[in-house]
């Protein structure tokens, strides 16, 4: 947004009263502080004659506004500008390429307003549907030729994308045929649906369908913990691409972590988490504080949980490492709870969920959801052991990388990729577009980009459950015309015929597969 050091602290009193006005939270200790180090840290670098990837952007474009004659000389240097993706510019990038554009007039964008899906990064996609408005001699040419898919997929994308009032109109074709329609089916639960879409991926697989030509395509990160249980049950190969296993996540790791405490608090086994949360959230505990609680443990050979409430420590940090290590040893020796109620218990009185909420950005929201998954996973379980041992398992299982393996990612990961088959999990209103999503139409958008990421079938699932509650269907599917879709899988379909021998194969690599 091209705001500089000296317009930040401004920029940023607004913000928080626009905020306070609206009666939402804003932590505005944390944004003064970071007004007060982005000037520093500005400072610090043209002290060095440095300059990161947001300065390339924004010191030239402020210089070619405020300077003609610095705007002149580069701008004579170009007698072209082309720029691709261009639904995804935000503003510094916007008049950036209109300054360098200035004296040739010739500015080529290439972009497509359907596939915006990055505003939370700061992409406006007005930028793109404005274009003719902005530069009225301005011609457009739509290729509206699809390459990748084949008709029903193109038709349910068109008519999912055709809701947005605000588009550039056009109409997607292909000359690669009518193919399958997307196939579309509900379960009663997220276990059944992983089950269900594990067992079809080992049913194509056994008909030819390399792994890798598959993929599934969620919404959240969070979704991706049914799938990978299912997976690693069926032994199909996987790879998660630009995040980690479920296991592998922050808050996840943070919980079982508690959970260990909370179950062996004075063996040596709990001595990793002690380690990961007691500054978590803070206790006031240092390095120093945490290296005189090692040598009290290894002095008496203790935990670090028990040398914890031994140990010689500040006032106030002793105060917090105590009441922390009561609240483990008091959830610990309560009867009657679940497993699932015992970790609620835990990262309620340890101050580790009133420490996400505090925060109101999306990673902290989604860290949220993924302890949501975590907690109805643990009603499954009866013993702490139980489930950490689970962890342990999954969190190390099929996360290597290799070339033959089913691709799970986000939708947003997604674009500007293709797969024969894809997956689509969780089309439910509370998720997709979700009953607290800041931008509907950008959730549109996020619809037509997943399906346009098949070429051959596309199938989408949805549950009556999840976590707990009630779902519907989302509306993205009733706006999926009935001829373009089916209520079942596309069993026989268009299919290479096959001998029965052939089948008899099938069924043998199924069950070889756990399928």
């Amino acid at each position: 947004d091209l705001i500089t050091p000296v317009a930040a602290f401004a920029h940023v009193e607004s913000l928080i009263g626009r905020r306070q006005s609206a009666n939402l939270h804003v932590d505005h200790e944390s944004w003064r502080f970071v007004v007060g180090l982005y000037g520093r840290y500005q400072t610090i670098l043209r002290e060095q004659n440095a300059a990161d990837f947001g300065d390339l952007l924004m010191w030239p474009t402020l210089a070619m506004l405020h300077d003609a004659e610095y705007h002149r000389r580069w701008s004579a240097r170009f007698t072209a500008v082309m720029a691709d993706e261009f639904q995804d510019v935000n503003r510094a990038q916007y008049l950036w390429l209109t300054l360098l554009s200035r004296t040739s007039g010739e500015l080529f964008c290439v972009g497509d307003d359907s596939q915006s899906i990055y505003s939370w990064r700061g992409a406006k996609v007005g930028f793109l549907r404005n274009f003719p408005h902005e530069f009225p001699d301005a011609k457009m040419f739509k290729l509206e030729e699809n390459f990748r898919s084949t008709r029903h997929i193109l038709d349910a994308s068109n008519a999912v994308i055709s809701f947005d009032p605000s588009r550039i109109e056009k109409t997607l074709f292909t000359r690669r045929g009518e193919g399958l329609p997307i196939e579309v089916l509900g379960f009663s639960y997220a276990t059944e649906e992983a089950a269900a879409i594990v067992r079809e991926i080992g049913r194509r697989a056994a008909t030819g369908v390399a792994w890798h030509d598959m993929a599934i395509i969620y919404r959240q990160n969070r979704l991706s913990r049914t799938l990978e249980e299912a997976l690693l049950h069926a032994r199909v190969p996987y790879e998660i691409i630009g995040d980690v296993g479920f296991y592998r996540r922050t808050a996840v790791k943070d919980a079982l972590a508690l959970l260990t405490l909370c179950a062996w608090p004075d063996e040596r086994r709990s001595d990793e988490a002690f380690r990961r949360m007691a500054k978590r959230p803070p206790r006031g505990l240092g390095a120093r504080g945490l290296g005189k609680i090692e040598m009290e443990a290894s002095a008496g050979g203790l935990s670090l949980c028990a040398a914890a409430t031994r140990t010689r420590l500040p006032p106030r940090c002793a105060v917090a490492l105590q009441g922390f290590v009561q609240i483990l040893r008091q959830i610990g020796c309560r009867e009657g709870e679940s497993l699932g109620e015992r970790l609620t218990g835990l990262l309620k009185a340890t101050g580790y969920l009133d420490m996400l909420r505090a925060d109101d950005s999306d990673e902290a929201a989604t860290q949220r959801e993924n302890l949501a998954e975590l907690i109805e996973l643990a009603q499954g379980f009866r013993r702490a052991e139980h489930l950490l041992e689970h962890a342990a398992l999954a969190g190390g299982a099929p996360g290597e990388k290799g070339r033959d393996r089913v691709q799970l990612m986000t939708m947003h990961r997604s674009k500007g990729l293709e797969f024969r088959h894809v997956f689509l999990p969780a089309w439910e209103e509370a998720i997709f577009p979700g009953a607290m999503s800041r931008n509907p139409e950008e959730e549109r958008r996020l619809a037509y980009v997943a399906l346009t990421r098949a070429m051959e079938q596309a199938t989408i699932t949805f549950c009556d459950y999840r976590q707990g509650g009630s779902s519907r269907p989302s509306r993205f599917i009733d706006e999926i015309p009935l001829e373009n879709r089916v209520s079942s899988w596309n069993h026989g379909r268009n299919e290479p015929r096959q001998s029965d021998g052939r089948w008899r194969q099938v069924d043998q690599e199924l069950n070889a597969l756990g399928l």
